[in-house]
């Protein structure tokens, strides 16, 4: 098989002339470790609880979750209270939601909104009861930027109550009698009743102070009269006068216009200048009056007030029609770690945003509501991470959208879970982020103790001459600590086993070689002290028998060397085990041709991946082992069979059996238990080592065993069976 290319792995520890080849060489300086920053264990183990901090970031992202569901949460609950109003305001005309249209001769609105007020006004000239509603003013004559003449509605019970303020240089006070035209500056308040009737009530004075109202309707030819109903001031300011006034809702229409006459002219013949709410001049068809609906109101407290959640009623024109509820909402402070509140804000103690004095809720959940859909937002307020979500939803007449709800609510009470939970999620991670890093600092010390004890034994174990005077003692941990001091000590073993091996080599090699030396110098010396003519053929033949024993120790001593070029150089091959097995045994029943060969093997080929001449190599060695064994008149059993996927190659010999302590170290590197005193060749124990250096390079395992019931020794290769 010469004639093949093959190819092994190398082993990896490589091969060294009459050394052990599973041992693996320690040069100097492999105990120096790498240059860089010394660690211990203890604190690598304190960097590694470094980790421990990623639970509170962990906890910090669930609770950010948590609080979005619980924002969606929020969400969703303020725009089903929203559609459960406005379910209950759909279809009801007698809520009077849909707002009247707007006047068809000019497309100024023109309507008063009356505020509802918190308490009665006095009507005395001052306007320190108005307050917040001071903001509230709205011009006249449809001038915002510079008005001259503003005005503000508010309802209490079945009052109406106004204020009107007008800037004018140079007041002009009515005279006597009272005329149907005025000459004098004056307020106007004109209404027209449900029945279409016109009624104006003049507001002039001959001075500040009380004003007697004069009422002119249609149809009456007694002109005007006293309406007595109506309490109303003239005050005069820095820059002009203020008119406050307290009128019966009964006197009033659903439709209500002031008008504001300035007169310079007390003579009557020049026509006063005016401003209204129908713009600049007279009031040509008054607006309507949007009052606050107690009805709705009423509907929104028959459904409970939330604490923080504020609902307001529109209609179609962005009126305010009712309210009900306040986003004051107090909480309760929850104790938390010092060190917490340094890290997180504590919500406001209490949530408190002034009612606000609006006309119109505008906003772009309110517009969408009105254009037919749902929606909802989040704002922001004065305090931080506070925010406010309002919801939206349309109000349905028939067909028609005449209004829509909007609820809103403050997160308060999330942030108050939120912090809670953060609190809780702090805390604990403190008590366990203490404990686990004192369970890993003592974890660690105990590791570091049980180390530093191995090495120090490891080191005392074997002095300084590389002998191994000690043991290492046995631990009960059962960890990896446990396994690597087993390691350790079977290694130890292993040493002392190889120290004694270095000391018999010499004596071994010195017992084979004596001999051949001898025989060579004895010849030379016979040679030279015999006289001439003397035939000296057998010295000849002794030196050259002397010098083929030398030869063949070095030879055998330098076939591991030669043996890992091999394994370097061959390529692996498929080819029959059963069918190189069975070749070579007919070269041996040639060169052993008294010996008895036996063979046995499958019919099935029993394929297999490797280099067929090194395992003919391998086979030389067990059966020539065999042989030299073998009793007289006994065969040599050579079989291949097959058995779990596996193909073993055996070769049994009956004669002496092996001693029980060298079935583990027979195919260790020159190991024999011959009798090397005969004349025959010598024998260094390479033989079966070669033997498991090429099972090794098959993946395969060697083995020696005695045989059961008979005197004999088996030999068995184990090699994987060729896949597909």
């Amino acid at each position: 098989m010469s004639g093949h290319r093959q190819r092994v792995r190398l082993h990896r520890y490589g091969l060294c002339h009459g050394l052990p080849l599973d041992l693996p060489a320690i040069t100097s300086g492999s105990s120096q470790g790498a240059p860089g920053l010394k660690l211990s264990i203890r604190t690598k183990v304190l960097l590694v609880a470094v980790l421990l901090l990623t639970i509170p970031y962990v906890g910090y992202q669930f609770v950010r979750e948590m609080e979005n569901y619980l924002r969606d949460g929020l969400e969703q609950s303020v725009l089903g209270a929203a559609q459960a109003l406005a379910g209950a305001l759909h279809d009801r005309p007698d809520l009077n939601l849909k707002s009247p249209p707007r006047s068809t001769q000019t497309a100024y609105d023109g309507g008063i909104y009356a505020h509802p007020l918190p308490r009665d006004m006095q009507i005395d000239g001052y306007v320190e009861d108005w307050g917040g509603h001071l903001g509230r003013l709205e011009s006249l004559g449809g001038d915002a930027h510079a008005p001259r003449a503003r005005f503000v509605a508010g309802k209490r019970g079945s009052y109406l109550y106004l204020l009107v303020m007008v800037k004018d240089e140079s007041i002009v006070y009515r005279g006597l009698p009272v005329r149907v035209r005025p000459t004098s500056d004056y307020v106007k308040l004109v209404t027209v009743t449900a029945g279409g009737e016109r009624r104006a009530y003049f507001f002039h004075t001959i001075s500040p102070g009380w004003i007697t109202v004069y009422v002119l309707a249609d149809g009456e030819a007694a002109g005007l009269h006293q309406e007595s109903r109506i309490r109303a001031e003239w005050r005069e300011t820095g820059d002009g006068y203020l008119v406050e006034a307290r009128i019966p809702l009964a006197l009033l229409g659903p439709r209500v216009g002031i008008e504001v006459g300035d007169v310079d002219d007390p003579s009557g013949t020049v026509e006063p200048f005016r401003l209204s709410t129908s713009g600049a001049g007279p009031v040509t068809e008054p607006g309507p009056l949007v009052l606050p609906s107690e009805s709705i109101e009423a509907l929104i407290k028959s459904l409970g007030r939330t604490p923080g959640r504020r609902i307001w009623v529109v209609d179609n024109e962005q009126r305010v029609l009712a309210r009900g509820g306040s986003l004051e909402r107090q909480t309760e402070p929850v104790p938390v770690n010092p060190l917490f509140a340094l890290v997180l804000r504590p919500p406001p103690a209490e949530m408190f945003e002034e009612q606000p004095i609006i006309a119109r809720f505008s906003g772009p959940e309110v517009r969408a509501a009105l254009a037919g859909r749902a929606t909802s937002r989040w704002r922001t307020t004065r305090h931080p991470d506070t925010y406010v979500v309002s919801a939206a939803y349309p109000v349905w007449s028939d067909a028609d959208i005449v209004g829509a709800v909007v609820v809103e609510e403050t997160n308060l009470g999330i942030q108050m879970v939120r912090r809670e939970a953060l609190a809780n999620l702090f805390n604990k991670t403190l008590i366990v982020g203490f404990f686990g890093a004192l369970a890993l600092v003592v974890f660690a010390t105990r590791i570091s103790v049980r180390l530093r004890r191995l090495r120090n034994e490891a080191a005392a174990a074997i002095d300084a001459h590389g002998r191994v005077v000690g043991t290492l003692s046995a631990s009960r941990a059962g960890d990896e600590i446990d396994d690597l001091a087993r390691d350790f000590s079977a290694m130890m073993e292993r040493l002392r086993e190889y120290n004694h091996y270095l000391e018999q080599l010499a004596r071994r090699l010195s017992h084979e070689l004596r001999t051949p030396i001898t025989v060579v110098r004895t010849s030379l010396d016979a040679m030279e002290l015999d006289q001439p003519g003397v035939d000296r053929g057998p010295y000849l033949a002794r030196a050259r028998d002397g010098l083929h024993r030398l030869d063949t120790i070095i030879s055998r001593m330098s076939e591991a060397a030669h043996l890992e070029q091999a394994l370097q150089d061959s390529e692996p091959e498929r080819f029959d085990l059963a069918e190189v097995v069975a070749g070579s045994l007919e070269s041996y029943r040639s060169v052993w041709p008294r010996q008895s060969f036996q063979y046995q093997a499958p019919d099935e080929p029993c394929p297999m991946d490797g280099m067929p001449d090194l395992v003919v190599q391998m086979l030389d060695k067990l059966v020539a082992n065999a042989v030299d064994f073998a009793s007289p008149d006994t065969p040599i059993e050579v079989s291949v069979a097959r058995r779990a996927g596996a193909l073993v190659l055996e070769v049994r010999n009956q004669g002496p059996p092996l001693p029980e302590e060298m079935t583990d170290k027979l195919f260790q590197s020159m190991v024999s238990i011959r009798d090397d005193k005969g004349p025959g060749d010598p024998h260094l124990g390479l033989g079966l080592y070669i033997v498991r250096l090429i099972a090794e390079a098959h993946g395969a395992r060697a083995l020696a065993f005695n045989l059961e019931g008979q005197a004999g020794v088996g030999m068995q290769i184990v090699f994987p069976e060729a896949a597909g």
